[in-house]
């Protein structure tokens, strides 16, 4: 059995999360709405019958639980696909058509480019290295992000322990209490790690594709919003 959690930034368009295996079920909730809306799938809905096939799914208004036909919600995606600059599509950070998990750590300065360089981030100057409490849930590091791949949602690593940064906006984060985290009163201490805000990020030309699955449905999947994902595998069946 397997089963991951994960986020994307949502497209409003069809998108393949390739999470590296082909799942027997999938939630997936928009967190940014008002009312979360969420869809949930699994294979035997193709089992009996059509009208939900793909899933079902709530909206943010609540609604009874709507079926989502062929073409309209999930479907298994076996990977494999060689992209080209077409069929990837935008490749920009927040969009995409492919998404990979993004296991980058930002903290690195922004000194050349990222594409080439392993060790570079999204820190303005220097590397973000220390974490200064200031009370309750914020606090500041020793430098600021250009927040292109650093902000709300980046999983952030202080001594040895994962948070969440909430809010950090973008040219911020050297100046008192310019980071808030999702725990209160996280002591002073050292950075290790800060990921990509967004969890997955666009697959680029020359890159072969992991298996995942697909996401036909928009609803869910604003654009712009934030949108959360489990997927698993049964140990049986």
């Amino acid at each position: 059995m397997k089963r991951i959690g994960g986020k994307w930034h949502g497209t409003g368009a069809e998108v393949f999360i390739c999470c590296g295996f082909v799942p027997d079920a999938v939630m997936i909730v928009n967190v940014e709405l008002n009312t979360p809306a969420y869809m949930w799938w699994n294979r035997h809905m193709a089992d009996g019958s059509a009208l939900s096939i793909e899933g079902i799914y709530r909206d943010e208004n609540g609604g009874a639980l709507a079926d989502l036909a062929q073409g309209e919600g999930v479907q298994p995606y076996y990977g494999g696909d060689l992209l080209t600059t077409t069929l990837a599509g935008t490749t920009t950070y927040g969009e995409g058509v492919y998404l990979k998990e993004d296991r980058r750590d930002y903290r690195y300065s922004d000194t050349a480019s990222i594409a080439a360089n392993p060790q570079v981030g999204d820190a303005v100057s220097e590397d973000i290295v220390d974490w200064t409490l200031y009370s309750g849930y914020g606090g500041h590091f020793n430098e600021d992000v250009n927040g292109t791949y650093v902000g709300p949602g980046s999983p952030i690593v202080i001594d040895g322990k994962l948070y969440t940064i909430s809010a950090l906006s973008a040219a911020a984060g050297e100046a008192t209490n310019e980071v808030t985290l999702n725990v209160s009163g996280v002591p002073t201490g050292k950075v290790e790690f800060i990921g990509g805000m967004y969890g997955y990020k666009p697959m680029v030309a020359g890159e072969v594709t992991p298996a995942g699955f697909r996401m036909n449905e928009d609803t869910v999947n604003t654009d712009g919003d934030m949108i959360i994902f489990e997927a698993w595998t049964w140990d049986s069946d």
